[in-house]
């Protein structure tokens, strides 16, 4: 398959889905505003939230580690190390970093193709195979109401004694971490493997002649989101997030597809079933296939009792 849209919801229980900022000692968690419409009129929350950013971070550093135990060995440092720094060649190291000198070339590098890339100084670019929506707590009161955000006070206890202004001296040094807890959180993403080391803004009709690489590159990119699913979250220094899958949408297909509705929508599986059937009808598309998981088996969704279930048969498409 080609062409994948997915659309869910996770729990999140004492984690750091995305930190936002520093002041002094204290570290904060990124929020957002949402609206609800209640009663003819919309009430607004301010919630802790998971970047789009911060999901395609995490699916960049998991697909370089499930793409290296596959055999694969077309990257740079950079992406070996999860390092986001990206527009530089495969051979690149730390010491020496080279640009490319087109987008064929940059794409020889495993994050460069997949997550995209920009070089302002030669004007090449790259967009990004896969997307990620914003993570937001489910537009519900009962979901809102309960979703909270607080501190914990952490030590951090250092070998050197160091003095104070006022002279005293110290070996710890106690600072605050924000935290976030939210009983159901949305999310949505987005993958279009047809692009995978082919060219996008450069003119070329040629196949990619490695047909192995290609293989290998699109299944390690599906088989990250597992690694996501069971462990999202953007800071982890301090500790492991907490965290569930709750219910998934997939659907995948030879042919472009629309994105499905964000998980955070209450009615999410109705409205992209609604979504998903009239583009078969209108496209014809025979390829599509819709999987569910911990969801309503209807409207021509094959249900499966597990995750792996469902990445068996999809990576049994992967060409």
């Amino acid at each position: 398959m080609k062409y994948i849209r997915i659309s869910g919801r996770f729990s999140a229980e004492i984690s750091v889905l995305t930190g936002s900022d520093t002041i002094g000692n204290y570290n904060t968690h990124s929020t957002a505003k949402v609206s609800v419409e209640k009663d003819g009129t919309y009430k607004t929350y301010e919630v802790p939230v998971i970047t789009g950013n911060s999901l395609k971070h995490w699916h960049a550093v998991y697909l370089a580690k499930v793409y290296e135990s596959l055999g694969g060995n077309k990257l740079n440092e950079f992406c070996k190390k999860g390092i986001g720094m990206r527009g530089y060649t495969r051979d690149s190291t730390f010491n020496e970093m080279k640009l490319p000198n087109s987008e064929k070339e940059a794409i020889e590098d495993l994050c460069n193709d997949i997550h995209g890339f920009l070089i302002p100084e030669k004007q090449i670019k790259r967009d990004s195979l896969v997307k990620f929506s914003f993570g937001v707590p489910v537009l519900r009161d009962d979901v809102l109401e309960y979703v909270s955000r607080f501190s914990v006070t952490h030590n951090r206890v250092s070998p050197i004694k160091s003095k104070s202004e006022k002279g005293e001296e110290s070996q710890m040094m106690i600072f605050k971490q924000e935290y976030s807890t939210s009983p159901l959180y949305g999310f949505a993403a987005s993958m279009d493997l047809e692009y995978v080391m082919r060219s996008i803004y450069e003119s070329s009709t040629e196949e990619p002649k490695e047909k192995d690489e290609v293989e290998k590159r699109k299944r390690s990119s599906i088989l990250a989101l597992l690694y996501m699913f069971n462990g999202v979250g953007s800071k982890q220094a301090r500790a492991l997030p907490i965290s569930e899958v709750k219910e998934l949408l997939i659907a995948v297909s030879e042919k472009q597809i629309p994105n499905l509705v964000h998980g955070a929508y209450p009615d999410y599986v109705e409205r992209s079933l609604d979504v998903l059937n009239s583009y078969k009808t209108l496209i014809k598309d025979d390829s599509l296939k819709v999987y569910g998981y911990k969801i309503k088996c209807e409207g021509g969704i094959n249900c499966r009792n597990s995750l792996a279930e469902i990445f068996k048969e999809i990576l049994g498409t992967v060409t």
